[in-house]
């Protein structure tokens, strides 16, 4: 009743499923540079929802035309602070367009961690990262995703420790006063700053930032192992919590080896590690919810069936509980019996269980035979 309840939405979704993942994607780049420039405090309100719903509409069918529009409206704010920090956004945009609009939905992702951040939910995206795009990308993801979120947080004059730095807002009042007249050198000098206090300080940054890659890169490998495949949502909620599990012992861990890079405010997190652990929560239930939906989705539909004709249906007495799925047979004539006398094989007599669809990255590659009988040799002069 369920499959037939939820038969009509599936079917939608399988119908239309470019369609529907290219318009998720657009509204989220939507929100994410609607959220930044109401940060930024320079348009008026009646301008970002005409530039939310331009971007939201031109995403859906030209992506590259919503990336251009969502870069080039975003350097005008960051333009009045800085010049040098507008120069480098851009120089940034226009190298990695071709990478940044091909993984358009990694993009966004990256760019909303600081904003999850304020709500503990910044754990979510290298592992969303290492579910939906695998171990390799997903660990780039979930590395650019840490990096970022520290330079956000440097710039605003936070401490990009992670442990401090979540469930906090960074300023644009506090952005303005330390970037506005600072030559291009002072610029650098301020970017780089948070980074190199110490080496110690360099190395617990440097190693939080491969934390993220190595957690996204753990639950990424394993995604489209069968074993997670044919035993969800317990499989995700195992491979959720592994990588759950990754980021605490990196942000709990480092703490207490590295303890000279360390300052007071972590030090008092680790006393009182609610936040971390709410994170880890997070992690294991949106996780596992968003993997086991994928799956979902991606099998084939439900067969059309009345939910009043299976509701008055009645099951008809069996021998076996069994013997429902068992297929009818041909009655075979007389003639063909007697001219060609063969048994009925046992195997039309089982029930027939509903198989599963293998994913094309489960199938085998091929390999070509060892011993080289039946390959014709062709030599060219």
């Amino acid at each position: 009743m369920i499959a037939q309840t939820f038969r009509g939405p599936h079917n939608l979704y399988r119908r239309y499923q470019g369609s529907v993942e290219s318009a998720v994607t657009a509204v989220s780049l939507a929100v994410v540079v609607t959220l930044m420039l109401h940060n930024f405090a320079i348009y008026p309100d009646n301008w970002l929802v005409v530039t939310g719903l331009a971007i939201t509409l031109l995403g859906v069918r030209w992506p590259m035309v919503a990336y251009t529009i969502a870069v080039t409206i975003l350097l005008y704010p960051i333009f009045l602070i800085n010049l040098y920090l507008a120069v480098l956004v851009l120089a940034i945009s226009v190298l990695g367009q071709r990478f940044f609009v091909h993984y358009l939905g990694a993009t966004i992702l990256v760019l909303a961690t600081p904003i999850l951040a304020q709500y503990h939910l910044h754990w979510l995206v290298p592992i969303l990262a290492g579910l939906w795009w695998g171990g390799a990308v997903g660990a780039w993801v979930g590395g650019l995703a840490a990096f970022w979120g520290k330079v956000v947080g440097g710039i605003a004059g936070l401490n990009i420790d992670w442990l401090v730095m979540a469930g906090h807002t960074p300023s644009m009042e506090i952005i303005k006063t330390r970037f506005h007249d600072t030559n291009s050198l002072q610029t650098l000098l301020l970017l780089v700053e948070p980074f190199a206090i110490t080496s110690n300080v360099v190395l617990y940054n440097l190693l939080q930032v491969i934390g993220w890659a190595v957690a996204a890169g753990f639950v990424g490998s394993l995604a489209w192992r069968r074993w997670v495949k044919y035993r969800t949502p317990w499989s995700a909620l195992v491979l959720t919590a592994g990588g759950g599990l990754i980021m605490l012992a990196i942000h709990l861990g480092l703490p207490r080896w590295l303890h000279e890079a360390v300052t007071p405010e972590a030090m008092a997190v680790l006393k009182n590690p609610m936040g971390p652990l709410f994170s880890l929560l997070i992690v294991i239930i949106v996780g596992t919810t968003v993997y086991s939906l994928r799956e979902s989705l991606d099998l084939p539909v439900a067969p059309p069936k009345s939910i009043r004709a299976m509701r008055q249906s009645k099951p008809q007495p069996q021998s076996h509980p069994l013997d429902f799925f068992k297929r009818s047979l041909r009655p075979v004539p007389k003639e063909i019996k007697e001219s060609s006398p063969q048994t009925v094989s046992p195997d039309l007599d089982r029930p027939h269980l509903p198989v599963r669809v293998p994913h094309y990255s489960e199938l085998p590659e091929w390999e070509p035979p060892r011993d080289k009988a039946g390959l014709i040799m062709l030599e060219i002069d």
